[in-house]
């Protein structure tokens, strides 16, 4: 029988409808994917075999059907309902799940849809075929999911689950956040960055980690060395101020690391702004900086508003457009709390940061498909597209544009005479200084009459909270997904994906007890 792909649609309109369905187990990060983006759909009176190479994972997508478990990512639609972009929960309407041998099984109701779990069928096959048959006879769409090639030689079509770039085969090496820093550390200075240096640049890049934002993370530091060896980092450039007047100042990095100048903005921006009230910084001819959200204990310690503005290379396709003319650009606020932990807002102008996708690559996944469009601008679920022209849609249609040309002029044209069209992007051209350009701002309260920020903040947090009639999910703001990471990662250790670790010649980093903490 020949396999026809995932997304080979039935000629009749489907009456059940699933589409880049991820369901994963594990912490964030370390996650264990069960179902990899899938996508099929079911008509009236046909079958559909869902052949599972492991039963786990054929077993997940049942328990998602039947309402017993949620997925990470994707949608389940029947009959008319449209599609939802909901992650969870995922409903099912209209679907009864049963399982051969058990008494009932046959009685399935007015349901347009029957899933029948054949996962672990065995010696009832057979039974499976039969209710599959008798279903389908009733024009019900049926969708047979086993782990078996027996029962799945009742159906129509076939479909495998399992195969391709998206099944991983070995878990990642994990690392406390001690062995990681010091091991990037040790990578850079071996690649003849000076101790300070290195030691900056790995607190970036394990930060990202920590926070559960891999993208901006270890998974970079290969091309870091790569660019270093090439040319596009110079490793001694030191920033030069070339004016320090007024409440703005301009920081030329010289094509050096990115988070060397902006470490040093950030810094001079936050304590000048504690004294006078506003203060902005520029900075311009520098490289890639990492995750904004690194440098905001500048603006915590000296209790000021925070705004970091960043412009990369052209990845980004504006609305419609199939090619990628925009850059990926980043926006991040810092507002101080002293009661507790500062709100961070971080976020990139495309649908995604080019770099989760790039981490999708690094752990053979497959991603979203409103993650990224190919070269024709269709929509894919490979992550590797990305390099081959592919483009990550702007987020929110032509608001998100707006956000995105907001982000350009002030940290672009502003700060550093440029846009992102004509930054060089930092993997195609390895041998050149990106030219980037970044603008740092900070804004003290006393300036404005000392607001009460923290009981404003907390009202902020009590509006967003009182949406959500049945209360809201554990996760509702930005900074508590970040700290939950930081607490796992304390806890389990950081996850660097094998493909990576290989790279730069690293082992498992030290033991780790398994719920504990590090040992």
């Amino acid at each position: 029988m020949s396999l026809p792909t995932a997304d080979t649609a039935p000629a009749r309109r489907p009456a059940l409808r699933i589409a880049d369905l991820i369901v994963a187990e594990g912490p964030e990060g370390a996650e264990r994917i069960l179902v990899p983006g899938l996508t099929l759909s079911v008509a009236p009176g046909e079958i559909v075999a869902l052949r599972a190479d492991e039963a786990a994972s054929a077993a997940a997508l049942v328990d998602v059907l039947a309402g017993r478990r949620r997925a990470q990512y994707g949608v389940v639609a029947t009959g008319t309902r449209g599609l939802s972009r909901r992650v969870a929960p995922l409903r099912a309407w209209g679907v009864a799940v049963v399982r051969p041998g058990r008494p009932g099984a046959h009685r399935t109701g007015s349901a347009p849809v029957l899933v029948v779990d054949a996962v672990g069928a065995g010696p009832e096959a057979r039974d499976a075929a039969d209710l599959a048959h008798e279903a389908a006879r009733k024009g019900k769409a049926v969708l047979l999911v086993t782990a078996a090639d027996e029962p799945a030689s009742a159906a129509d079509r076939v479909v495998r689950l399992g195969t391709g770039p998206a099944r991983r085969t070995a878990p990642d090496p994990r690392f406390t956040v001690e062995a990681l820093t010091e091991a990037a550390v040790g990578s850079l200075t071996a690649a003849g960055v000076a101790p300070g240096r290195a030691a900056l640049v790995a607190r970036v890049l394990v930060d990202a980690d920590v926070r559960g934002h891999f993208s901006h993370g270890i998974g970079l530091l290969p091309m870091y060395l790569d660019r270093l060896a090439r040319g596009g980092i110079d490793a001694a450039a030191e920033p030069e101020w070339l004016s320090q007047d007024g409440p703005v100042h301009v920081l030329e990095a010289h094509g050096g690391f990115g988070q060397v100048a902006a470490e040093r903005a950030a810094a001079d921006c936050a304590r000048r702004a504690a004294g006078t009230g506003l203060a902005a910084v520029a900075v311009r001819g520098n490289n890639h900086i990492g995750m904004l959200a690194a440098y905001r204990e500048h603006f915590a310690r000296h209790g000021v508003v925070g705004l970091v503005l960043n412009i990369s290379g052209a990845g980004v396709a504006a609305p419609g457009a199939g090619r990628p003319t925009l850059g990926n650009d980043a926006v991040c606020m810092v507002a101080p709390r002293e009661s507790g932990r500062p709100l961070v807002v971080d976020f990139a102008t495309g649908t995604v940061a080019s770099g989760k996708i790039r981490h999708a690559a690094h752990r053979g996944e497959q991603i979203p498909a409103d993650w990224l469009v190919d070269r024709q601008g269709r929509p894919t679920t490979d992550p590797r597209e990305l390099d081959r022209g592919g483009a990550v849609p702007v987020f929110g249609g032509h608001k998100g544009l707006g956000v995105a040309l907001i982000t350009e002029v002030l940290a672009g044209v502003l700060a550093g005479g440029t846009v992102s069209p004509l930054v060089h992007k930092q993997r195609a051209e390895p041998d050149r200084p990106m030219e980037c350009s970044q603008l740092f701002l900070a804004f003290a309260p006393s300036a404005f009459g000392d607001p009460p920020v923290d009981e404003l903040l907390d009202v902020l947090a009590g509006a967003v909270r009182s949406g959500y009639p049945e209360g809201a999910p554990p996760v509702h703001l930005p900074e508590q997904r970040e700290e939950q990471a930081e607490n796992a990662a304390r806890e389990h250790g950081v996850p660097v994906p094998a493909a990576v670790a290989a790279r730069l010649g690293w082992s498992t980093g030290p033991a780790l007890a398994p719920a504990g903490g590090t040992r």
